[in-house]
């Protein structure tokens, strides 16, 4: 099992790291890092070495636009410009030339595997959890997308497909999770189970305790086969259920200006999915369990000092310390 932490090439996160030395001294209980790109490395900070695997770019919202429907894209997003600047065109063929875009320049990296977001969210339904469109819905065009995206079964990449709680891969329906392993033709693929996500799916969840006994029996549920298919995981906790209901049941008014929209919607994203150590006794046992290929701390902080305190809070909780 490879060891790793969640980096990405915004400058808030490499300029914690003096130069690619520092980043590599903060790497010595890992094997690398799960990178996801917002912009350039221009300093060279991350080795190309210890690139383990790259989360590909993630749009909460785009089935509608893949599909076609633009007036909802510009119910949703709020004008044409808007969406053009968005997925960088006006049809599909934008969206998939931004994932081949990541995709290839992952390859030349070395990454090991490639991290897929399966879910689909407007702004408002990430507010109200009231959703247009059915989870089989956007598995349907999931797969399809890749399979546009990966039309060689050269296997040079582990796709991992990774779940949250929209509309999508929730790892909450058995049949939808077969429903997306089934029709996605690449072989060389697998689930990325991130433990956060899943626990946003029961909003009563109060304890890292109760947290780790619902994974569990979701992923019992889903079946052995399933089960086996857990290539990866995101390893964090947030348990903000009381706020997600309460959110829902007094959904705000979104702004209209888009800076201010993208402002309401960030904050409430980051208060909802917190990304913290996941720490509760039998948190070991389960990722033995599990017997993952691929272990990612995936944790949110504001500092290198709290980014170390995060990491070394769940080495020892692991007991990898």
């Amino acid at each position: 099992m490879k060891r790793t932490f969640n980096l990405t090439t915004y400058s808030d996160d490499l300029n914690r790291y003096a130069d690619r030395a520092d980043l590599l001294s903060a790497l010595q209980d890992f094997d690398g890092v799960e990178l996801m790109h917002c912009g350039p490395d221009s300093r060279g900070v991350v080795p190309r070495e210890k690139i383990v695997g790259v989360h590909l770019c993630y749009f909460p919202y785009w089935y509608d636009f893949y599909t076609g429907d633009m007036a909802a894209c510009q119910k949703n997003l709020g004008s044409l410009d808007t969406v053009r600047a968005l997925y960088g065109g006006e049809d599909k063929s934008a969206l998939i030339d931004a994932f081949r875009r990541d995709i290839a320049r992952a390859k030349a990296e070395g990454a090991e595997y490639v991290v897929f977001h399966v879910s689909d969210c407007a702004d408002e339904e990430l507010f109200t959890l009231r959703y247009r469109h059915t989870s089989r819905e956007i598995v349907s065009a999931a797969a399809d997308l890749i399979n546009a995206l990966f039309p060689e079964p050269d296997g040079a990449l582990v796709l991992l497909l990774e779940n949250l709680w929209h509309p999508g891969l929730t790892m909450t329906e058995p049949e939808v999770t077969r429903q997306l392993l089934d029709s996605v033709r690449y072989q060389n693929k697998g689930i990325m189970l991130d433990t956060g996500h899943l626990m946003h799916t029961d909003l009563s969840l109060r304890t890292q305790a109760e947290a780790l006994a619902y994974i569990r029996r979701r992923v019992e549920e889903q079946g052995k086969e399933v089960r086996r298919a857990i290539r990866g995981i995101h390893l964090h906790q947030s348990l903000t259920g009381a706020y997600m209901a309460a959110a829902a049941a007094n959904a705000p008014t979104l702004a209209q200006d888009p800076q201010k929209r993208m402002e309401q919607v960030y904050t409430h994203a980051f208060a909802c999915d917190q990304h913290r150590p996941f720490t509760c006794p039998g948190v070991g046992d389960f990722i033995r369990w599990i017997d993952p290929e691929y272990l990612t701390f995936e944790f949110i902080s504001r500092s290198r000092r709290e980014q170390e305190a995060m990491l070394a809070e769940q080495l020892a909780a692991l007991g990898m310390g």
